[in-house]
């Protein structure tokens, strides 16, 4: 389970470090609260598509589709709490792409890069480790589900002494002859 939370945290920084940095190159390196606000959700939407259970995986779908719906809401949440409480001011700059205005260096929550990446990487972690995988499919025709109302018969190989037993029942009937 830690290894999966560790893979969602990873997910999350990658997914949301790129949205931040893509907002950053459009001029919004510190955006404001309405821009943060409109992009919060699509990276939520979109780490709600890979982590976990992802999309392209079989019967996923409207999995996905909830995961990625309820990131959207949860990363609108999460964009408020970087923003209003992450005031912490970096200790190094990230040149053009970190000045909150000319010659500043910005915050962990006021930076498109840094808050994008936060929010994403709380929704990735949770995901991914509430992401439980599935039992594997046996292939064998003894493990398939059977009719209602049906009952398994077992081979002499699944219940020791049967043989025998089914040998003694054919002398008891060869002997009433």
């Amino acid at each position: 389970m830690l290894l999966r939370l560790l893979i969602g945290i990873l997910k999350g920084l990658v997914v949301g470090g790129l949205i931040g940095f893509g907002i950053a190159k459009l001029g919004f390196a510190a955006p404001g609260a309405l821009v943060a606000y409109l992009v919060a959700p699509l990276v939520g939407i979109l780490i709600g598509l890979v982590a976990g259970k992802p999309i392209w995986a079989k019967d996923a779908k409207i999995e996905a589709g909830m995961k990625a719906a309820v990131g959207a809401l949860l990363a609108t949440g999460l964009m408020y709490a970087t923003r209003r409480w992450l005031d912490v001011q970096l200790p190094f700059s990230f040149g053009p792409l970190g000045e909150a205005a000319p010659g500043t260096v910005g915050t962990l929550g006021g930076l498109a890069i840094t808050s994008m990446a936060l929010v994403a990487a709380v929704l990735g972690g949770f995901y991914e480790a509430d992401n439980t995988p599935g039992e594997p499919e046996a292939a064998s025709a003894d493990n398939k589900a059977l009719p209602a109302g049906s009952k398994r018969i077992a081979s002499s190989e699944d219940e020791p002494g049967a043989e025998e037993e089914l040998e003694a029942e054919s002398e008891q009937k060869r002997a009433k002859k």
